[in-house]
């Protein structure tokens, strides 16, 4: 079972062996270059009916800010919230995105 349609990278991501590593794992998919992994124009022009498909891609990037703030509810630090009104359908997310 094919789990991405396409990868969507930040070129720097190969000076990184877990970026080497991915690369060779889904070496068989459709790999597109973006120059950040926060902004990719292609998919936020896309209809909202495409979202089920879009979740089915992988992107991958770089930090570019290492800002955590301490957490002490639910975990030691809590990265930086920069989304309101996600409707992402992360099972995991415990954020309230409504």
């Amino acid at each position: 079972m094919q789990h991405f349609y396409e990868v969507y990278y930040e070129p720097d991501i190969v000076n990184y062996q877990l970026g080497r590593e991915l690369r060779e794992r889904f070496k068989d998919l459709p790999w597109i270059p973006i120059e950040s992994h926060n902004r990719i124009p292609e998919m936020q022009e896309k209809p909202n009916k495409e979202f089920g498909r879009m979740k089915r891609n992988l992107i991958i990037g770089t930090r570019k800010t290492h800002k955590y703030v301490e957490n002490h509810k639910v975990s030691d630090y809590l990265v930086p919230y920069t989304s309101s009104g996600c409707s992402a359908m992360c099972l995991y997310c415990y954020l309230v995105c409504n």
